[in-house]
């Protein structure tokens, strides 16, 4: 039986920490376990996962269960040793203090590089992983996988510069026979997906009948990214307590036959211009601690129809790249395709590559022209002041028009176009403004000396007949 290894004592976790450190390092003394955003993230050979806090527990719990320290003496003066004993407080001071030698600084976004070397051009290019190195964009080099590069999203098929995908690119042709634009945004969205940014800040939603395609393409981005990379939450579970919680670490959420009830949907909306935002959110989490930081998450949404958003200021709106079909295979599905397509992903992936290329040339995802008038109606059904003020108003420093001028246009226009909710004076005021930042109030006086409250910054049309005269 080998002697049992002796530690430090467990009033010491700093020091029994450097201790077992050397367990989560390989042989180059690179660390393979971080502490990031309140998760543990373990490297696995081509990416960082996270590491359930229980695993990590049961390990050291084993680590030590033999071992022993040294305190105090026995009768006869010698040091005494004592079994380390593992406990529940001591592994939880022991987890703390591991956490503060490996963590890792809450700004960093992933992917990045944090091996501390100096990435100058061509290593700035974005990376994306394989199962046979981490490809280079720019010059499509294959760079050694690694601990030092910490990315989420590793693409669970080899890169192979000469595979082709004629069955993928027959399939979109016939998906949009007449729209190039909406192939390209797609292919740069599968791009964008595959190198882990998040700096677009757009939110994927294909629209279209039944037996479309749409249900297809995901099936093929869920296979590039790996199911341990994929969410699929519901879009009226998002506004839930704990509806956040699966997108921790999840690259790609798919949600398929979006649908929201006519309720108010604001917490909804609130959280897709959080998570398409990057901005910081508070997540709640079932039986653990509240996760805090900056969701990887890309969202893709399928619907049948136009989902409704309500959101007075019509931002949501233009969050989306809409991609409309048309086309429709009911009662005339391919049941190979699927497996045809899977034989294809390497071609597949350098086709989304190629896409990611020309994101970084053009710096934004392609609009197709057949989404603006998409984005335009749910920018309307969403806000209908945003579509008044389009239709009835003129924007400007040098505009202005009464308060009750305005209020009166707006109902008479809500009533025409069947706007349920005309809400109050104060409440068309607030929604304006909403779509006018640069929205003031004023009382100047008239010819006959009453203060007249007025809207400066907006102004009727002139052809429109309560426009009032100069």
């Amino acid at each position: 039986m080998s002697p049992a290894e002796e530690l430090p004592p467990p009033s010491h976790p700093m020091a029994v920490a450097r201790r077992v450190l050397p367990d989560w390092q390989d042989t180059d003394g690179r660390l393979l376990c971080r502490r990031w955003r309140g998760s543990w993230m373990r490297w696995t050979g081509t990416a960082w996962r996270e590491l359930d806090e229980q695993q990590l527990r049961a390990t050291l719990y084993k680590r030590l269960e033999h071992a022993v320290f040294t305190g105090g003496t026995d009768k006869q003066g010698a040091p005494e040793l004592h079994d380390w004993a593992p406990t529940k407080q001591k592994i939880s001071n022991l987890l703390d203090a591991l956490g503060a030698v490996v963590l890792l600084p809450t700004e960093v976004d992933a992917p990045a590089w944090i091996d501390g070397t100096d990435r100058s051009e061509p290593e700035a290019s974005p990376i994306v992983a394989c199962t046979n190195g981490l490809l280079r964009i720019r010059d499509r080099a294959l760079l050694p996988h690694g601990p030092g590069f910490f990315n989420l999203v590793s693409v669970p098929f080899p890169y192979d510069p000469h595979a082709t995908a004629p069955t993928w690119e027959r399939f979109l042709a016939q998906v949009w026979p007449d729209n190039p634009e909406a192939i390209a945004a797609l292919q740069e969205w599968f791009g964008y997906v595959l190198s882990g940014r998040t700096d677009q800040q757009k939110i994927l939603l294909m629209v279209g009948p039944s037996r479309s395609g749409k249900g297809t393409i995901a099936r093929v981005l869920k296979m590039l990214v790996g199911k341990e990379n994929l969410a699929g939450p519901t879009l009226a579970g998002l506004g839930t307590n704990f509806g956040l919680s699966t997108l921790v670490g999840k690259p790609l959420a798919v949600i398929s036959d979006a649908r929201l009830s006519g309720n108010d949907n604001s917490q909804v909306v609130e959280r897709l211009l959080t998570i398409s935002g990057e901005d910081t959110i508070d997540i709640d989490r079932k039986y653990r601690q509240p996760w805090t930081g900056k969701l990887p998450t890309r969202l893709m949404i399928l619907s049948n129809e136009l989902p409704y958003f309500g959101d007075s200021s019509g931002v949501i709106a233009r969050r989306f790249i809409v991609l409309n079909m048309t086309v429709s295979w009911l009662g005339k599905e391919d049941p190979t395709l699927i497996d045809r397509l899977a034989a294809e992903m390497p071609g597949i992936i350098n086709w989304a590559l190629d896409g990611l290329a020309r994101l970084e040339t053009t710096g934004r995802i392609t609009e197709p022209s057949s989404s603006r008038e998409a984005v335009t109606t749910m920018q309307d059904t969403a806000s209908p002041t945003s579509a008044f003020l389009r239709e009835r108003c003129t924007t400007g420093p040098t505009c202005s028009v009464p308060v009750d001028t305005l209020w009166a246009v707006w109902r008479e226009w809500a009533e025409d176009n069947g706007v349920k909710a005309v809400g109050t004076k104060q409440m068309f005021g607030r929604n304006l403004l909403s779509v006018v930042p640069q929205l003031s109030r004023t009382r100047p006086r008239d010819a006959y000396g009453r203060q007249v409250a007025t809207y400066n910054g907006i102004t009727l049309k002139q052809s429109h007949p309560h426009q009032p005269e100069s």
